[in-house]
């Protein structure tokens, strides 16, 4: 008897190309190839003059067809030998020919019959088997399930980050609220209605941002519900029969292609100005409308040693202007050449560090702080790149010197700046010191000592260190 693989091989010597049933009839034309006497004549009863192979497209001028007995007894002995294979599923039938579904037309996207495929309908679509069809679209559904699948990996990672978002800031709100209870409790008869402000301004923050941080929680979960969906549908289609999988295939593969849009990355750190200044400068400051606050802070003094060769210091060192004519000065290592800088007397390597500088109505001036090793005999950019964090006015514009600058949209312009360097924190604040506004904040990693920065352009103006007084 023949092996499963041999009798399929048989099977396909004796199954007419056009019908792909076995041969009834069968004819062989002029070309060699065999058909089913009526497939033949239906497939060339629509041509006028030559005609062709089905198979090889070979033309002929005459229609000659001879009986090919062979044929004929090659299929009774496949039928005899299939008559002990297995009943092949139920194949469903079209609806207008009552022929066997055996084909897929991929313009339609629909199963059809042989005679459907020879039909004006269909004769210029593409046109494969089905089981070829079902093969090639089943490939393309997995690659559209490994693509889904990857979305969700992307959505887990997403969630995990906002989950980690989250308990950031819980955990800043909390040590927030701490340093609050602390500081405000040493000054609670003077400032129980500042305190009930601050920690109002924090919770409304904090809220705010939960918000955000709950809102792109909810856009990743109900994208994670949509793909799911897909996922199990598709799960479920390939599990189907061929022509249920085909059913409207193409429309759900396009619909699929839904590419995981991941959200905004959420601002996690509470932006309260208040809590980036020290609190108990914060209530000093607001204090000091009611009560004297008694000594202020010391001021700092300008260092002498590093201004540039056009800048004046006042006797005091709290005061620097440009001049009009450049001094005679020693050209030290220290000293800035080219641009008109100065550097405060003091530097830091630890600890929380405030001060406060005039600017009035200056028109062209820089404060922040530097590095000890910013280059001081060549022009360079001031911003972090170079070892300056500062906020400049130039042409009427404020910007805070970032790498490229960042355009602060201020509705007021700051007669007094504030400073506020936390070096272990690796944060720089800078401020305005009558209204505690924020202007900019930087953030970076400190690892040698940070000066005071200061820098003026105009001829006649000054900036002057003011003790931390109001």
């Amino acid at each position: 008897m023949a092996s499963g693989k041999e009798l399929e091989k048989m099977k396909d010597e004796v199954t007419c190309p056009i019908c792909l049933e076995f041969f009834a009839d069968p004819v062989t034309i002029d070309c060699g190839h065999n058909f089913c006497r009526a497939c033949i004549l239906q497939y060339w009863e629509p041509i006028a003059g030559k005609v062709t192979c089905p198979q090889c497209r070979t033309e002929f001028l005459q229609r000659n067809i001879r009986p090919n007995r062979f044929a004929s007894n090659i299929v009774k002995s496949v039928k005899k030998l299939s008559s002990g294979q297995k009943p092949a599923e139920r194949e469903l039938r079209c609806e207008e020919h009552e022929e066997k579904l055996k084909l897929f037309c991929e313009d339609d996207q629909r199963a059809i019959c042989v005679v459907c495929s020879m039909s004006r309908d269909h004769r210029d679509h593409a046109v494969s088997p089905i089981k070829e069809a079902a093969e090639i679209y089943k490939e393309k559904l997995l690659k559209v399930l490994d693509f889904l699948q990857k979305q969700i990996e992307d959505i887990s990672k997403s969630q995990s980050e906002e989950e980690g978002h989250l308990i950031k800031l819980k955990i800043q709100g909390d040590n927030l609220r701490q340093q609050i209870l602390s500081e405000f409790g040493k000054l609670h008869q003077f400032l129980n209605e500042e305190e009930r402000a601050l920690k109002r301004k924090l919770e409304e923050e904090e809220r705010a941002l939960m918000q955000q941080i709950e809102g792109s929680r909810n856009d990743i979960s109900e994208q994670s519900d949509t793909i799911r969906r897909m996922i199990t549908d598709i799960q479920r289609r390939l599990s189907l029969q061929e022509i249920e999988l085909l059913q409207d295939v193409k429309l759900i593969i396009d619909s699929s292609r839904v590419a995981f849009k991941k959200p905004k990355p959420n601002c996690s750190d509470l932006r309260l100005v208040d809590f980036k200044i020290p609190l108990d400068y914060v209530a000093w400051k607001r204090m000091s409308k009611i009560v004297s606050p008694g000594p202020a802070p010391a001021s700092l003094i300008l260092d002498a040693k590093t201004a540039n060769p056009w800048l004046f210091l006042s006797d005091n060192g709290r005061t620097v202007t440009v001049t009009r004519r450049k001094q005679r000065v020693p050209d030290n290592p220290e000293r800035f050449s080219n641009w008109r800088c100065v550097l405060g007397s003091e530097g830091f390597t630890a600890g929380s560090h405030c001060w406060e500088v005039g600017v009035g109505n200056n028109t062209g001036w820089g404060v922040g702080v530097a590095r000890e090793s910013a280059p001081r005999k060549e022009l360079y950019a001031l911003n972090p790149k170079d070892g300056v964090w500062a906020v400049e006015l130039w042409s009427g514009r404020y910007n805070a010197q970032t790498s490229p600058a960042t355009s602060l949209d201020l509705k007021t312009s700051p007669q007094k700046l504030g400073v506020h360097l936390d070096y272990d924190a690796g944060q720089v604040t800078i401020y305005d010191a009558d209204d505690l506004s924020d202007l900019f904040t930087f953030t970076d990693t400190f690892t040698e000592k940070i000066y005071p920065f200061f820098s003026i352009y105009c001829t006649g103006e000054s900036l002057t260190l003011h003790p931390l007084q109001g």
